[in-house]
């Protein structure tokens, strides 16, 4: 009778080991993956690398609300050291994204459309929320604003971009960069035309395959942006070194000690009409654009001898005999005297592009370009460059 009953206990003691080497052999392995967020109007957090460390998810101080250690909340925690919020939701047993980097996209059930915290996973709409799921190294997390409306109120749908580009090149050398675009409704990849890269003191256009030509003038870690109207932007990071000038993993050569002489004077900034010309490309000057067929985002680049160290726009409204101008501080138009109105800062960089929160109303536009560079220098208000005159009727 002794060894009946010690013989049972020895093999549920092996049973319940079994089933815990099972559990952890099945558990989610840390998984290495990028995650980037893309606000309303600027990059919110650019492309980040990190590993999943099987720390569960609990936002709302309620420990029955959690989420997987191996999960997209996971990696958004980790990416952006906590700075995200959301409600728990009973029905889809994981927690909603609402505010992402200080930016908050809240539901209002008053309104006709709603801005929301799009996730997409790999190039397409995750299909299910950010507690669900296990990751895998290799995969890539964005989320950026998209609009739900019931009645049709929403405009359509942003194409996320994709940009490929070296990883090194040579000041004053030609690259080349392809930027592809990803179809909201599958994510499959085609060429992307018409799309402006900019950075590393230079500009360009994609051609009809998504390719674009540049000679990067600036040299160390250069960030690349694509940007076009109806998008979700992206960047490359190209390391540019000017020979062997120890940058990007060249080697630098040995200096030489040489007799002291005289410092030169130091170079004087150029100053003049032409320092900076600053250009809309989006909004076309003279044009009469029908009704919601406006340009949203507002974009332009700016030429200068100086870094552009600011650009802000103004943009102002006439409808029978009223004057309104927009202001960016709570991005609606306000009830102004004719021919007031301020500008609002939109960039630090030699490009800018702001997304309007919805479709021009009908009226007269002007619309203002205002740049300073590190020289000292400001722009002109010139008629088709610094300053579009368009109508929406």
């Amino acid at each position: 009778m002794l060894s009946y009953r010690i013989v049972p206990n020895s093999l549920l003691l092996a049973c319940l080991l079994s089933l815990v080497l099972a559990s952890l052999a099945h558990a989610a392995a840390p998984a290495t993956v990028t995650v980037r967020v893309e606000g309303t109007n600027q990059t919110l957090l650019p492309l980040t690398t990190v590993t999943t460390n099987g720390v569960s998810v609990e936002k709302d101080g309620n420990r029955e609300h959690t989420c997987s250690g191996g999960s997209a909340a996971n990696a958004l925690e980790l990416a952006t050291s906590g700075n995200w919020d959301g409600a728990w939701s009973e029905l889809f047993h994981g927690y909603s994204v609402e505010t992402l980097l200080g930016e908050t996209l809240a539901f209002d059930s008053k309104l006709p459309a709603n801005y929301f915290w799009e996730y997409w996973l790999d190039g397409k709409p995750s299909s299910v929320g950010v507690c669900e799921g296990e990751l895998s190294s290799g995969e890539s997390i964005l989320f950026f604003p998209e609009c739900f409306s019931e009645v049709g109120a929403c405009p359509v749908a942003p194409n996320p971009l994709g940009i490929s580009a070296p990883a090194v090149a040579e000041r004053g050398a030609p690259i080349a960069v392809s930027v592809t675009s990803f179809a909201n409704a599958s994510g499959a990849p085609s060429p992307a035309a018409g799309v402006m890269v900019s950075g590393g003191g230079a500009t360009a256009t994609t051609d009809a395959s998504g390719q674009a030509t540049l000679s990067l003038s600036q040299t160390g870690d250069v960030v690349l942006q694509a940007s076009a109207p109806g998008t979700v932007r992206d960047e490359a990071t190209v390391c540019v070194h000017n020979g062997n000038d120890g940058n990007c993993g060249t080697q630098a050569p040995v200096a030489v000690v040489a007799p002291a002489v005289p410092a030169p004077p130091p170079a004087v900034a150029y100053r003049g009409p032409y320092a900076l010309v600053a250009r809309a490309t989006d909004v076309l000057d003279g044009y009469v654009y029908p009704r919601g067929r406006a340009p949203r985002i507002l974009s332009g680049v700016v030429a200068s001898h100086s870094p552009v160290t600011s650009i802000s726009l103004r943009l102002r409204r006439r409808y029978r005999g009223r004057c309104y101008a927009y202001d960016g501080a709570i991005e609606r138009f306000v009830r102004v005297r004719c021919g007031a109105g301020s500008f609002f800062r939109v960039s630090s960089t030699a490009s800018f592009s702001y997304l309007l929160p919805s479709s021009l109303a009908p009226g007269r536009y002007v619309l203002d370009l205002q740049a300073t560079d590190a020289a000292g220098n400001s722009t002109s208000l010139a008629r088709g460059s610094s300053r579009v005159v368009f109508y929406v009727r």
